[in-house]
């Protein structure tokens, strides 16, 4: 019970809604002043805010809104749980590497050290994913919008109708 409530707090804590707004405008390939002009706040408020690790939920709403991305995403994308189980892995085994074993009273932790090329290309691999993945969202939060804007059309046409009758 103890380590569930760790891994809760932990969680909690390496959240970063500022980081995650910062990675979708980014990605959106809008500069602060961008951001800023869009939501009527000054280049130095965005960077305020993308330094935060909790934002108010207005501001995130509006700025979530304005980038066309789920305000969830922005709460909840956790970099660090993302890339944990990538890192904790020690059942990888290959030729050429070496492990060390600490034994700590009842449990014994594997330590493995990788060569640096190995790491590098793990870590590209695993940033590939997470684009292709944040891309895939981006187009489905994307194609949801537009399918809100022709409900939303619909409705109106719906309401005209009825009311030219």
């Amino acid at each position: 019970m103890k380590e569930f409530m760790n891994e809760v707090v932990e969680k909690k804590n390496s959240t970063h809604q500022g980081r995650n707004i910062r990675f979708a405008r980014e990605f959106k390939g809008l500069s602060q002043q961008d951001l800023g002009d869009k939501i009527n706040k000054q280049q130095s408020e965005i960077s305020k805010i993308e330094n935060q690790e909790v934002i108010e939920n207005e501001i995130l709403e509006r700025i979530a809104h304005v980038l066309d991305i789920s305000a969830d995403f922005l709460r909840n994308f956790d970099f660090r749980s993302a890339t944990k189980n990538f890192y904790n892995d020690a059942t990888i085994h290959s030729a050429g590497k070496s492990q060390d074993v600490v034994n700590q009273g009842d449990q014994s932790q594997i330590f493995n050290y990788y060569p640096l090329e190995q790491v590098m290309e793990m870590t590209t691999k695993l940033l590939n994913m997470q684009k292709e993945h944040y891309e895939k969202e981006m187009r489905l939060l994307e194609e949801k919008h537009e399918i809100d804007k022709e409900k939303t059309l619909l409705k109106q046409e719906l309401e005209f109708l009825k009311s030219s009758k």
